[in-house]
């Protein structure tokens, strides 16, 4: 049976379905939504990990080559500077140079000290990653001062089987802590040519076959490989010692050749050539020094130079220098006690005696502040039986220090001190020598 429906009751369906249609979401933008995280709480994520030293020796295609213009992060060294490292040039095997299986070859990087703290003794390169190529897995790092360079050489050994290798290498601090851009060794170990055997005639007697001659050993190649002082306070006055390292890294011996150093870099600066003649064989090298006193005290940059009358035809001519660059600090000053006096002498128990000491500057410093002078009538004395407050003292300078006494009772022996510099007021070249003893007698 069907039913019929109200026409009241169709007339509040539509009106329900029109109050539903006005509330239903539009097509417009919706009102944003808050944050569920403030701004500052937002962290970037974390970079990648590298590969370990075992994934990267395993990886069949070499990773790609280190942006060397992309700076490196500091990292923090004592005293709140900073420890960096950029990479500057390779000195010998370029990236991809071929090297036959199981040869040695030596690796020189030139890398430039990028932070604000020297690198110190006992900074070392280290093998982090790739194909370690011998056994060497670290070298020391000569001490290089903020803005400095240095070349570092690594002797490596080429795998025995064909293939592109990469060794990568970053510098340690004498704490542990590596920084400074990674630089890497990479090189190529081509197939070798195997023999295609000559088919034999068709006589009975065989045809010999020539053997071909070894190409002739390319010319000597001598470089300098490292330059240090000897000395970790170079200073105006004190003679230290430029070292250097030689090497020929040519194919010939490079014979009685000379090496040179000079002082500054700029025009007019003339070369210092050391006495006697080297000679080198291919891959030999040696350490060669020169002494030298600075006058001045400032920052050098100073230079080496092997082969420096050019007598030797080299694969290279241009790679026969290398820079040093060095603080050298002020001069000391150095104050002795130079003499004792007495008027009369000797002195005379219950009768006044004037007393000289006579103070000298042999230092090359000056000494520029006030300093204090005491004598002493006997060692044993309680107390300083005469003082003075001695005004500034250039370098080679004496100042001649007056004062009356009175010895209460006389003495067959005694052993009257000055001191100089009593309080430690001044830096001296040397601390050890400011007091002079003097044994005297004093008359009845």
């Amino acid at each position: 049976m069907s039913r019929r429906i109200s026409p009241v009751v169709v007339a509040l369906l539509f009106l329900a379905l029109a109050a539903l249609a006005c509330n239903a979401p539009t097509g417009g933008t919706p009102p944003p939504s808050l944050p569920t995280t403030p701004p500052e709480a937002t962290t970037a994520a974390p970079p990648a990990p590298t590969d370990t030293p075992e994934q990267a020796a395993a990886s069949p295609t070499p990773s790609p080559p280190l942006a060397t213009d992309t700076p490196v992060p500091d990292v923090s060294g004592e005293g709140g500077c900073t420890l960096n490292a950029a990479y500057v040039a390779d000195v010998t095997i370029p990236d991809d140079t071929e090297v036959n299986p199981g040869d040695t070859f030596h690796k020189v990087w030139r890398v430039r000290n990028s932070g604000t703290c020297d690198w110190e003794e006992g900074t070392k390169l280290v093998f982090v990653s790739g194909e370690q190529m011998g056994t060497t897995t670290s070298v020391n790092v000569p001490v290089v001062p903020t803005g400095g360079t240095a070349d570092i050489a690594v002797d490596m050994q080429a795998p025995a089987t064909p293939g592109t290798y990469r060794s990568t290498w970053q510098l340690q601090s004498p704490e542990g802590v590596f920084f400074g851009s990674q630089i890497y060794a990479q090189i190529v170990v081509p197939e070798q040519a195997t023999a295609t055997p000559t088919p034999e005639p068709p006589t009975a007697t065989p045809t010999a076959t020539p053997t071909e001659e070894a190409p002739p050993p390319g010319p000597p190649d001598l470089v300098i490989t490292s330059m240090d002082v000897d000395t970790d306070t170079p200073r105006q006055g004190v003679p230290l010692h430029i070292i250097a390292t030689i090497r020929n890294q040519g194919e010939s011996t490079a014979e009685n050749f000379h090496w040179a150093w000079r002082v500054c870099i700029s025009e007019g600066c003339e070369y210092t050539e050391a006495p006697g003649t080297y000679t080198l064989g291919p891959g030999e090298e040696t350490t060669v020094q020169m002494e030298y006193t600075f006058q001045g005290y400032a920052e050098y940059t100073t230079e080496g130079w092997v082969d420096s009358r050019e007598e030797v035809a080299e694969s290279d001519e241009d790679n026969n220098t290398h820079l040093l660059i060095f603080t050298v600090s002020p001069a000391q000053p150095d104050l002795i006690i130079q003499s004792i006096t007495f008027d009369p002498d000797p002195p005379v128990a219950d009768q006044e005696v004037l007393v000289r000491v006579v103070v000298v500057n042999q230092g090359l410093g000056d000494v520029q502040y006030p300093f204090t002078v005491q004598w002493w009538g006997g060692v044993n004395f309680p107390e300083p039986s005469c003082e003075w407050t001695a005004a500034p003292l250039p370098h080679t300078y004496s100042a001649s220090l007056n004062c009356s006494f009175t010895y209460s009772s006389w003495y067959g022996s005694i052993t009257t001190r000055a001191v100089a510099d009593v309080n430690d007021e001044i830096v001296e070249a040397d601390e050890d020598n400011n007091t002079l003893d003097l044994n005297i007698s004093v008359s009845q």
